[in-house]
């Protein structure tokens, strides 16, 4: 399966279709670490487990997630573990070098994913939107409702290459940190 690339003076990121990435260092470096996507469960207040949530089990300085019911502004839930590193300017974030996916099915979970990655000197931001359609409890109207959880997480890709030994603490599911 062929993968795409994106990289800058320091980093080099490959993505295959299927989502599993790979990075080295740049110019010449060994290949450094690989990682899938892999799918976990949130809680979200007043509404029954979210299941299928996309991440990489990657060790992040910064990580968030937001869940809301489409069409409503106001989400359901937003946690947030750790800070965005002082490298990384969020406005400016799409003018670095970055690959977009994005995948639409007629059934799965979830049934559309959207992902982006985006290398802001040694980091790689991976932000992914998912879109769930799930059934609810109601007599009469809409008996489902859409659902889309926004995951951020990044990853300093120098210091996660130079220590085999880093794991991934992710706190983003299932925590409850806000």
């Amino acid at each position: 399966m062929s993968r795409l690339q994106v990289w800058n003076d320091q980093v080099l990121v490959e993505v295959g279709r299927d989502a599993r990435l790979a990075f080295r260092l740049m110019p010449n470096g060994a290949l450094s670490r690989a990682a899938g996507l892999q799918a976990g469960d949130t809680a979200v207040p007043g509404m029954q487990l979210v299941g299928g949530v996309l991440h990489y089990a990657m060790p992040s300085a910064h990580e968030s997630l937001i869940v809301r019911l489409e069409g409503v502004a106001v989400p359901m839930l937003h946690r947030i573990r750790g800070k965005l590193p002082p490298e990384i300017d969020e406005d400016e974030l799409e003018t670095y070098p970055f690959l977009h996916y994005l995948e639409e099915r007629k059934t799965g979970m979830p049934w559309r994913l959207e992902r982006w990655y985006t290398l802001a000197g040694v980091y790689l931001v991976f932000d992914s939107e998912q879109y769930f359609e799930r059934q609810r409890a109601v007599e009469r109207g809409m008996n489902w409702e859409r659902l889309i959880v926004h995951v951020r997480q990044v990853a300093d890709l120098v210091a996660w290459g130079a220590d085999p030994e880093s794991r991934a603490d992710s706190l983003l599911l299932g925590a409850d940190t806000e």
